[in-house]
């Protein structure tokens, strides 16, 4: 089949996201089918990375000369929340040419965590007096309307939708009650991942803690983070905590680190994470939601045991409790101190989960995943 995956970013294997997941998923389908990548950006450049044609297109009439072009039997689209964009994708496409929409967020982030994400804008926009009860009810109210109305003409009027866990079905139906009569086009499949040939047992690890992801407090709650390691900090004299990242928190992450006298606490910015996966033995992560969670198999396929909250549905799907990893109930800080510490006591125990966590990493690997995709294109095509 002729495929191409569509973005709305500017095209780099390298960054994190869904380019970097663009990246896999054209590599994994790139042996048994001509892949493209389009990219609607008007800063892309036509190229070939890896074997495969970046296509630039810079506006609508652009985008539908490309697929006339093409000719493409199936479309892959990275930006599937978006129903404004599904609609051109709908309107400019050929009838003969499948659509899938392709989702790399949590159906209820926002629903979760209204109250922060609400605080957060409000106060970015130096409006925190209009952040109250009555607010954000009505805030949240417009948002699940708005959520129902598009997910619904989305899941209707494409030819499949693919979300990053089977997990995020029972959220996509509370949303959207009525699309459980659509669960023949509704798909779980996890990011694709290969896992390097190194054997943990005899990497050099240290006494770190790790940390990679961006430094937010919406999503990555970075705030739980340093609440959690200031608690350890005393606790444990002879552990590092490496943070890995950059982000708008950085500035005052460091700052709380100065004044806490956190002196252990180091930031690196943004820079290749595998070395530093290499020498730490557990990893932390704190987020409130997340689509999947791409940092925590890259932890696990180098022996890095993650430890992280219970706070989205794909988390069990990647962690499995005192197996692979550690999971803790949602935001209980508290707990997550305990967990770390008995985990830094128990130096046989890490090595037992960081054996299974690298056993794991195959639940992900390109063959697998690669089946779960073309089961999607036979149900469609």
């Amino acid at each position: 089949m002729k495929i191409a995956i569509i973005i709305q970013q500017v095209f780099d294997p390298f960054e994190g996201g869904v380019q970097r997941v663009t990246g896999s998923l054209s590599e994994l389908l790139k042996h048994q089918h001509e892949v493209f990548i389009i990219s609607y950006n008007q800063n892309e450049v036509n190229r070939n990375v890896n074997g495969i044609s970046i296509i630039p297109a810079i506006n609508s009439e652009e985008l539908k000369s490309v697929l006339e072009q093409l000719s493409l039997d199936l479309i892959i689209n990275q930006t599937g929340y978006s129903v404004k964009f599904t609609k051109l994708l709908l309107k400019i496409k050929s009838s003969r040419t499948s659509l899938i929409n392709n989702l790399h967020i949590n159906p209820l982030n926002f629903y979760d965590n209204n109250k922060n994400i609400i605080q957060e804008l409000f106060n970015r926009k130096k409006l925190g007096f209009l952040n109250t009860y009555i607010t954000r009810k009505i805030i949240l109210g417009y948002h699940i309307l708005k959520q129902n109305l598009e997910l619904r003409f989305i899941v209707k009027n494409t030819d499949a939708f693919v979300m990053l866990s089977e997990k995020f079905k029972p959220e996509l139906f509370f949303l959207v009650p009525s699309l459980k009569n659509y669960q023949h086009k509704i798909h779980g499949i996890g990011n694709p991942f290969q896992r390097p040939e190194v054997d943990v047992t005899t990497l050099p690890k240290e006494n770190i803690v790790l940390f990679v992801g961006r430094l937010d407090l919406t999503q990555k709650r970075v705030d739980l983070l340093l609440e959690i390691w200031k608690k350890l900090h005393a606790q444990v004299p002879d552990w590092k905590f490496w943070v890995l990242g950059d982000g708008l928190e950085r500035k005052n992450m460091e700052q709380f680190c100065a004044k806490n006298n956190m002196d252990r606490v180091t930031f690196f910015g943004k820079v290749n994470p595998n070395d530093y996966y290499k020498k730490a033995k557990i990893f932390h992560m704190t987020s409130a939601f997340e689509g999947f969670g791409n940092v925590l198999i890259e932890a696990q396929s180098y022996g890095c045991v993650p430890m992280l909250f219970d706070s989205y549905a794909a988390a069990s799907d990647i962690v499995l409790p005192n197996k692979n990893g550690i999971l803790i109930q949602a935001f209980d800080c508290n707990t997550y101190v305990e967990e770390t510490i008995k985990l830094m006591e128990n130096p046989i125990k890490i090595s037992k989960l960081a054996v299974n966590a690298y056993d794991n990493v195959l639940r992900f690997s390109y063959q697998e995943t690669h089946k779960k995709w073309e089961a999607v294109f036979n149900s469609i095509v």
